[in-house]
């Protein structure tokens, strides 16, 4: 069970690592637009189906690891419950995310 929890709320600070990163870095990105020319495509950026699949499949990972950080007995000093808040905060700007996603078709 320690095993399991240790690999999904790894695998869910690592996903709040690159979410935070982006929006970390977006400032930075649209400064760079209005300055500079677009740079060109990098093969390794998805396309955006696959983005918006990866949004709801992260989406969906953040609510299993947050169910089974509920399911949890132990608080671990209080750090289980912060955890559980940023987890859920994270999983809210996802929603928003494909809402928006959702309701801007073709952008």
């Amino acid at each position: 069970m320690t095993n399991t929890w240790k690999a999904g709320i790894t695998s869910a600070l690592f996903s709040l690592s690159m979410l935070g990163l982006g929006a970390a870095l977006t400032p930075a990105a649209h400064a760079q637009q209005t300055m500079a020319p677009a740079p060109m495509h990098s093969p390794w950026m998805r396309g955006e189906y696959r983005s918006n699949h990866n949004v709801r499949f992260v989406r969906m990972r953040l609510e299993r690891v947050i169910d089974m950080l509920q399911h949890d007995r132990h608080d671990y000093g209080g750090h289980r419950e912060q955890a559980l808040d940023l987890l859920q905060r994270a999983r809210e700007q996802l929603l928003q995310a494909e809402q928006y996603d959702a309701s801007h078709p073709n952008q």
